[in-house]
């Protein structure tokens, strides 16, 4: 009986022993097998998308809790180094060897008082195979306790430590990111900043769809930077060679997609392992997704450009060749083929004073959490482009959104007027729409088409609600109540639009007020907000919300049941159309309701 259970074991620990190596463990060196001293070589392109090598000499390890934190400290030399100036940004994922085995990605810069030689940290290969098969790996291997650095704690910072840091801490190694920039083709300096910045301070006195339809998550656009991303000053110059997938090896460029086509935003890194159509690169996370689905393309280097705070590569994005499908702390996985679907915007512009028009089409990845910076930078980027100017104007745009997953394509108008810059709105309520689909509570409306066509004129088309009257102080229920509102056009004549409303003849209240304003109106407290049962309710909502061409004359009553003495319900309304105008600002008089005994539900005896 004990010799069964013997072989029961040994087979069971035989059988665990395969699963957590699926690869041929002679391939790599895991932390177990480091040693303080060991030499080798680390991959990378430096420039003309040529592979070259450069040294490294491994300091020992930086154990910290957990599996994801280890890293490897090592020394790097050689041509490669000196010619970027030191690591540089792009340089992520560059694959290290010590005797022909890897034994994982160069990911951050380091920088140590006692080591004045450039420093790098290594992402360990173990948790970067995870990514790429997370059955390969049950457990990771515990460093070796002779190649670990006692007593040195890891700094993680966003640059390099100034002297007075380095000397206050002398125990201390700071790493910082060798992240994976960005690069742009096709945006100005505003719409870059825009997209990495996000809109902080900008004009916004009308309202937009955020208003009225706020999303369950925080769906405003903060800007790239605010995940951890960089961008390159001066990138995407030229298209770069073509790259056939079948050339790509560890050493090698690759790149994340945001934005293909007219317009393109991708991060470049470095590949690290590539078994079949399988990869891993960058030795760290990208934007820390997770489960992802962004297009994975090639990356040609122009060159690596030395910089005092930060050295980068310099190049361009390529063809979209695959799927990054997963994006984890330790490395980004992926695979060379089926690409992921994306969501194809078409931007149109056209300036009527000029008769200058632009037309950009764009495939934008399908991910919430980047769509309003990717909307807001792309869309500031084709009406810069048209307008060549910044400043005051009007516009006409109309959108037009579908998806797989949508009840049926969505349709919508508005106007907009601003005194200061008039690119701002079409874009922003564009991010705005699309963030209230795609965080919806119902269904993934798995958009595939977003539209925008917008019309710009210099000249200011407002109309000024200026003043409201009504006839009388008093009304009863039942009564007639007729008004008049004064309008003034910008810079022009006052007109004036007349109407009437009927007093419900069951409304009780005591007081009654008329409102006329442009535009959609919050909700007043008296009043319920709008139910949603599904995503067709919510593209109802959005289409049938009022632009800024409508004028509305409202009438309100105070609602008796309420707790609150000021709590409003609307009653009843009439519109008016203003086409190409924008109707803005409100006015609002109130009347005394008056509730009159006939003496028809009384008896005439006391």
């Amino acid at each position: 009986m004990i010799r069964k259970s013997a072989i029961l074991f040994a087979c069971i620990f035989a059988l665990i022993a395969v699963s957590a190596f699926a690869y041929d463990r002679g391939e790599f060196l895991f932390l177990d097998e480091i040693e303080i001293g060991m030499t080798g070589v680390g991959r990378t392109i430096v420039s003309s998308d040529v592979i070259t090598e450069f040294a490294v000499e491994i300091l020992g390890i930086i154990d910290q809790p957990g599996d994801l934190s280890d890293f490897i400290a090592v020394r790097v030399s050689g041509q490669a180094i000196g010619q970027s100036g030191g690591i540089a940004q792009g340089m992520s994922g560059s694959p290290v060897y010590v005797d022909g085995k890897l034994i994982g990605a160069l990911s951050r810069s380091a920088s140590w008082s006692k080591d004045i030689t450039p420093i790098g940290l290594v992402t360990p290969i173990e948790p970067m195979l995870a990514v790429l098969d997370d059955s390969s790996l049950s457990a990771f291997a515990s460093p070796n306790v002779h190649a670990i650095l006692h007593d040195v704690e890891l700094v993680e910072t966003t640059s390099a430590p100034s002297q007075t840091e380095l000397a206050a801490a002398p125990e201390a190694v700071f790493g910082y990111p060798v992240s994976a920039p960005l690069l742009t083709q096709g945006l100005s300096d505003r719409a870059v900043t825009l997209l990495m910045d996000g809109l902080e301070a900008v004009e916004n006195d009308l309202l937009t769809l955020s208003s009225f339809f706020p999303s369950p998550v925080d769906a405003e656009a903060r800007g790239l930077s605010a995940l951890g991303l960089s961008v390159i000053p001066s990138a995407g110059t030229g298209t770069g060679a073509e790259i056939d997938p079948a050339d790509l090896e560890p050493g090698s460029g690759i790149g994340v997609a945001l934005a293909t086509g007219d317009i393109t935003i991708g991060a470049l890194g470095t590949l690290t392992y590539r078994d079949g159509d399988d990869l891993i690169a960058f030795g760290h996370r990208f934007i820390y997704n997770g489960p992802s689905a962004f297009p994975m393309t090639t990356v040609s280097i122009i060159d690596t450009m030395k910089a005092f705070d930060a050295s980068f590569k310099l190049g361009s994005i390529g063809d979209v060749i695959g799927t990054v499908s997963e994006d984890r702390v330790a490395a980004i996985g992926g695979t060379i083929g089926q690409v992921p679907y994306g969501i194809h915007l078409s931007l149109d512009a056209v300036d009527a004073d000029s008769s200058r028009q632009a037309n950009f089409e764009v495939e934008l990845v399908d991910e919430p959490r980047l769509m309003p910076e990717l909307l807001l930078s792309t869309g500031f980027e084709a009406i810069d482009t048209t307008l060549d100017r910044i400043g005051q104007g009007s516009v006409v745009v109309e959108y037009e959104i579908d998806g797989a997953g949508m009840p049926r394509p969505l349709a919508r108008r508005d106007v907009y007027f601003s005194t200061t810059d008039i690119a701002v709105y079409p874009p922003l309520q564009l991010a705005n729409i699309v963030a209230a689909l795609q965080y919806n509570e119902f269904a993934k409306p798995r958009l595939t088409e977003i539209k925008a066509s917008m019309e710009f004129t210099e000249e200011i088309r407002a109309v000024r609600i200026a003043d409201l009257q009504i006839e009388w102080l008093t009304y009863e229920p039942g009564e007639l109540l007729k008004f008049v509102v004064v309008l003034q056009t910008f810079q022009g004549d006052t007109i004036m639009r007349e109407g009437e409303i009927v007093i419900p003849e069951q409304l009780i209240s005591d007081r009654i007020m008329v409102r006329a304003y442009g535009g959609p109106r919050y909700l007043e407290a008296g009043e319920t907000a709008e139910v949603f049962h599904s995503l067709e309710d919510i593209v109802d909502a959005i289409e049938d919300m009022p632009n800024y061409e409508t004028l509305t004359v409202e009438l309100f009553a105070v609602d008796p049941f309420s707790v609150y003495s000021d709590a409003l319900v609307g009653i009843d309304e009439v519109t008016f159309e203003f086409p190409g105008y924008v109707v803005f600002d409100e006015q609002e008089e109130s009347a005394l309701l008056i509730l009159v005994d006939d003496g028809e539900d009384f008896g005439e005896g006391g």
